[in-house]
C-alpha cells in the first residue's frame, strides 16, 4: 500500500499537474514603458507636453523562429497582451508624435509554463539625430580663439562646447531633438553674456532620426553659420546603382535623383564624379545631396588599387588579401573611419602591422597587442608623417610604396589596397616598369608624358573600381606600377616633363602605347569599338620612299615570313632587330582539328567554296598542288615521253575551269549564293573515314589588319571561325612561340599579337602537314611603339616632342599642373 502511494506520489501526480497545466491556452504579458532618466529627455518631453503633442505608443511583437508577430497601436504607456504560443519573445515600443518617431526601445520575455503572467518594463531611448558639422577657411589661424557652443533653448543648457580646430573637425554629433541655438564666441568671453563675445549665430530645430549639416565659414574676416551646407575633404568612392557616395573624413550619404554638379543638373553623374576629387561643397535636402560644387582642374593625384595575384603577363587576377602585413620605413599615423574618423595610433618605423578580418570585424595586431574590432563597414588610413616616407607590404614583396594607403574590406570579404599618390611619383615607378633605362633619355620622357595622359585620361573616365575607391589598378590591364624600382633616368624624365600631358579637344588624349610592332600600327576601333580621329593604322616604316602594300593576304605573307634584319632595316623598319618584330607558332593539323571541334559558334560552309577559297585567297595554291600533285609524279616517272609542254598546258586547263570571282562582292555574299559544284581532286587521295584539314584561309581582317574571321577546308568540310574563337583556335598555350632573334618561348597564353598570318604546309597528297602562324609585334598594336620610340631617338635624332607627335597626330603638348 504504501510503495502504491508513493507511486501516485511520485509519478502520476506531476503528469497530472501537467496535463492540467497544458490546457491553459494563453500567456500575459504586462508591458509598461519607461522614460529616460536624463535632462535631455525630460525636456524634450516637457516640450511635447507644452507643444500639446498628441503621443502615440506602438508595440511591435514577435516571436523568434514562429510566425506569431503583431502591432499594436495604443494612447497608453502600458499594455496588457495575451499570447498563445510559448517561445522567445521581443517587444519593441516606439513613441509617436504623427510619423516622427521621437522613443524607441526593446525587449525580451521567454514565454513557458513557469509563468503565466510576466511584467516587462520597456526601457525608452530618444532618437538621436546626426549633426555634421565641418570648416570652410583660407587660414587655419583665423580660427585661433574660436569655439563653438551649442546651447538647449528650452533648458539655456550648453550641449556642445568645442574650440574650432582642423585637427578635430568635421565632427559628427548625436544630438537630442528640439530646439536650439548655435553660437561662434571668442575664446576669451566664453563665459561672458556680452554681446561682444559673440561671432555668428543661428538656430536650429531639431527633429527626431534627421540629418543636419552645419558650415562653419570664415572668408575674408567674416564668420557666418550655414545650415544644409558642408565642406568635405575628398571623395573617396561611390555605387553608382544605389547613388551612395563616401567621403574620407565624413562618411556615407545618398546622392538626390534631382542632383546638379557645379551647376548643372547632371542625371549622368558618375561620368563627371571620380575617386578623389577634394574640397567640395554639398547642398543638402531632407538629407541628400542635391548639390556639388568643386572647382574644376586636372587631378594631381592618382588611387591605385593594389593587386593580389597577375597573370603571366602582368594583367590583374585578383585584388583580395586574406590578410595585409605593413612595415613602414620613417613614422606613419593609423586613423579609421568607424562612425567617425579619429587617429587609432602612430606606427614606428620599423615596426610591422598586420590588417585582419574576422567574424567579429576588422582589428590590427601589433608588437604590443591587438586593437579592435572595427566595424566591417570601417575603412583605415595610414598616412605618412614626412615627404620620404615609404612603406613595404609584405604581401606585394619587397618594393617600397609611397604615398597614403586605405584598407577596406572588398565584396569577397578580403583585403583591398588602395594607394593614394601623387601623379608624379606614380609616374617614376610606371616608367621605370614600362620601359627599360637603357633607352634614350628622348624616349623616357615621351613614355612619361604619354603615361601621364593616360592617367588621366583613365581618372576622368574610367569607373570600374568606383566602389572600392580607385581610379586604376596596378597591373598591365593599365599601367605596370612598382613592377620595378624607380631608376634615376625614368624619374628625371618624369621630372622634366612634370604636368605634361597630350590634349585633344580640351580633354586628355586617349594615349595608348605597347611594347613593339611588327611594322604596322592597329587601329583602335578593333579593340575599343570607337574611331580615335588621331590613332590611325600605317606601316610603321621610316627613312624610305619604298612603297608597301599589305592589302591581301599573300603581300601580308610574305612580309611576315620575312626574316630577314637587314632587308627590313633597309625597308625602314627600325624595330626590326627586336626578337618580337617577327614570331611563329607551329600547330599540327590534327590538334587544330581537335580544337575546331570543341569551339563554340562554329559555321559550317558548302564544300564547293573550296575553290573560290583558292581563287582569291590563295591563287599560288594552284600552282604548289600542281607541282605535288602532277608535276613531280610525271618528273619522277621512269616514262621517257613526258611531254613538258603538255604539263603546262594541263596547268593552264586547271586555272582555266575556276569560277569568275567578282572582287567587289564580300566574301560571305560570295559563300552563300554560290552554286553546288562538286569539288575537282587531282588524283584519288581523300580518305573517307578520317577527316584531315586541306588548308586554313584567312578571310576577314579588320581595318588595323587584326585577323577577324578564318576558314578551315578539310576533306569532309568548310568551317568558318570568328572573332574572340579564332584566338582560341591558334592558342599557343603549352606551344614553343619562336622569335626572329631565336628566342623560344613555352609561356604564352595568348599569342604576343593579334598581328598574323596562316601558311599551311602540305604533304605530297595535298593534306595539311603543319599550319604555321607567322606574327609580328608583341601587344595591342595601338599607339605608340616603346621599341621604336627608342630606334628614333637614338637612330633617327627625334626629341620626344617629335615622337609624340608622329604617334598622336594632331593632339597638343600642354601643361595642366
Amino acid at each position: 500500500m504504501n510503495k502504491l502511494f508513493y507511486f501516485l506520489t511520485i509519478v502520476l501526480l506531476p503528469s497530472l499537474f501537467n496535463v492540467l497545466t497544458f490546457s491553459q491556452e494563453s500567456f500575459t504579458l504586462n508591458i509598461s514603458l519607461k522614460f529616460p532618466m536624463d535632462f535631455e529627455s525630460d525636456a524634450l518631453i516637457n516640450n511635447l507636453k507644452i507643444a500639446g503633442a498628441e503621443l502615440s505608443y506602438v508595440y511591435e511583437i514577435s516571436i523568434f523562429g514562429g510566425d506569431y508577430s503583431a502591432t499594436i497601436s495604443s494612447t497608453s504607456t502600458v499594455l496588457s497582451l495575451e499570447v498563445s504560443q510559448q517561445g522567445l519573445y521581443e517587444i519593441s515600443a516606439s513613441v509617436m508624435v504623427g510619423k516622427d518617431t521621437y522613443f524607441k526601445g526593446v525587449a525580451t520575455a521567454t514565454v513557458d509554463y513557469s509563468s503565466l503572467t510576466q511584467d516587462i518594463e520597456i526601457l525608452l531611448k530618444p532618437v538621436m539625430s546626426k549633426m555634421l558639422i565641418t570648416l570652410d577657411i583660407n587660414d587655419v589661424d583665423e580660427l585661433k580663439g574660436k569655439r563653438i557652443l551649442i546651447t538647449s533653448k528650452d533648458s539655456s543648457r550648453v550641449v556642445f562646447n568645442e574650440l574650432l580646430d582642423v585637427s578635430i573637425f568635421p565632427l559628427m554629433i548625436d544630438i537630442t531633438p528640439g530646439s536650439y541655438k548655435v553660437d561662434i564666441v571668442a575664446e576669451n568671453n566664453v563665459t561672458s553674456n556680452s554681446t561682444k563675445a559673440l561671432l555668428s549665430t543661428t538656430e536650429l530645430k531639431i527633429q527626431p532620426g534627421r540629418f543636419y549639416p552645419l558650415m562653419v565659414s570664415f572668408k575674408k574676416e567674416t564668420l557666418t553659420l550655414s545650415k544644409n551646407l558642408a565642406k568635405v575633404s575628398k571623395l573617396i568612392a561611390f555605387d553608382i546603382n544605389t547613388r551612395e557616395v563616401i567621403f574620407e573624413r565624413e562618411g556615407k550619404y545618398k546622392l538626390s535623383k534631382s542632383l546638379s554638379i557645379n551647376g548643372k543638373n547632371n542625371s549622368s553623374w558618375s561620368n563627371v564624379l571620380f575617386p578623389g576629387i577634394c574640397d567640395l561643397y554639398l547642398v543638402f535636402e531632407d538629407g541628400e545631396i542635391t548639390s556639388i560644387s568643386y572647382e574644376e582642374n586636372f587631378p594631381s593625384r592618382v588611387r591605385v588599387l593594389l593587386s593580389s595575384k597577375q597573370t603571366s603577363v602582368g594583367g590583374l587576377l585578383s585584388s583580395g588579401f586574406e590578410q595585409v602585413a605593413v612595415k613602414p620605413h620613417q613614422d606613419y599615423l593609423l586613423f579609421v573611419f568607424d562612425n567617425t574618423y579619429y587617429q587609432v595610433m602612430k606606427i614606428q618605423s620599423g615596426c610591422v602591422v598586420r590588417f585582419q578580418n574576422s567574424s567579429e570585424g576588422l582589428s590590427v595586431e601589433t608588437a604590443d597587442g591587438i586593437i579592435g574590432p572595427f566595424q566591417k563597414s570601417s575603412r583605415f588610413y595610414i598616412r605618412p608623417l614626412s615627404k620620404d616616407s615609404s612603406i613595404e607590404i609584405a604581401e606585394k614583396g619587397k618594393n617600397k610604396y609611397s604615398g597614403t594607403f586605405e584598407i577596406i574590406i572588398d565584396n569577397n570579404g578580403r583585403l583591398s589596397i588602395i594607394n593614394d599618390l601623387s601623379i608624379e611619383e606614380y609616374l617614376k615607378s610606371v616608367v621605370s616598369s614600362e620601359m627599360p633605362s637603357t633607352y634614350h633619355p628622348e624616349a623616357l620622357k615621351a613614355q612619361a608624358v604619354a603615361s601621364r595622359t593616360y592617367t588621366l585620361s583613365k581618372i576622368l573616365s574610367d569607373r570600374r573600381y568606383a566602389r572600392l575607391g580607385a581610379n586604376i589598378d596596378d597591373s598591365t590591364n593599365f599601367q605596370a606600377y612598382n613592377f620595378q624600382k624607380p631608376n634615376e633616368k625614368a624619374s628625371k624624365a618624369v621630372m622634366e616633363t612634370e604636368g605634361e600631358i597630350l590634349v585633344y579637344r580640351g580633354k586628355p588624349a586617349e594615349t595608348f602605347y605597347f611594347a613593339v610592332s611588327g611594322g604596322y600600327l592597329m587601329d583602335p576601333a578593333d579593340v575599343f569599338t570607337s574611331k580615335i580621329i588621331y590613332l590611325t593604322p600605317k606601316i610603321m616604316s621610316f627613312g624610305t620612299e619604298m612603297p608597301l602594300s599589305l592589302d591581301d593576304e599573300m603581300a601580308l605573307l610574305n612580309f611576315l615570313k620575312n626574316w630577314n634584319f637587314s632587308l627590313l632595316r633597309d625597308l625602314g623598319f627600325p624595330e626590326a632587330i627586336n626578337g618580337y618584330f617577327r614570331w611563329k607558332v607551329e600547330y599540327s593539323p590534327e590538334e587544330l582539328l581537335r580544337i575546331l571541334k570543341s569551339l563554340k559558334g562554329v559555321t559550317t560552309l558548302n564544300l564547293a567554296n573550296a575553290e573560290i577559297l583558292k581563287s582569291k585567297y590563295k591563287p599560288t595554291e594552284l600552282l604548289t598542288d600542281f607541282v605535288n600533285l602532277i608535276l613531280k609524279p610525271r618528273l619522277s616517272s621512269e616514262t621517257a615521253n613526258t611531254n613538258i609542254t603538255k604539263v603546262e598546258n594541263d596547268f593552264f586547263e586547271i586555272m582555266s575551269t575556276l569560277p569568275e570571282i567578282q572582287v567587289q562582292v564580300s566574301t560571305t555574299q560570295q559563300f552563300q549564293d554560290i552554286s553546288q559544284e562538286s569539288i575537282q581532286h587531282y588524283g584519288d587521295f581523300s580518305d573517307i573515314q578520317q577527316e584531315r584539314i586541306i588548308n586554313v584561309y584567312v578571310t576577314r581582317r579588320t581595318p588595323g589588319k587584326y585577323v577577324k574571321e578564318v576558314i578551315v577546308e578539310t576533306n569532309k568540310g568548310l568551317y568558318k571561325i570568328s572573332d574572340e574563337q579564332v584566338l582560341k583556335l591558334f592558342s599557343p598555350q603549352g606551344k614553343k612561340v619562336v622569335l626572329r632573334n631565336g628566342i623560344v618561348r613555352s609561356d604564352f597564353s595568348s599569342l604576343p599579337s593579334s598581328f598574323f598570318t596562316v601558311d599551311v604546309v602540305k604533304n605530297d597528297y595535298g593534306y595539311a602537314e603543319k599550319v604555321v602562324l607567322y606574327g609580328g609585334g608583341f601587344g595591342h598594336g595601338i599607339g605608340m611603339s616603346q621599341v621604336a620610340v627608342n630606334f628614333l631617338a637614338k637612330d633617327y635624332g627625334w626629341d620626344y616632342i617629335t615622337i609624340l607627335s608622329f604617334f598622336y597626330p594632331g593632339t597638343v603638348l600642354s601643361k595642366v599642373y
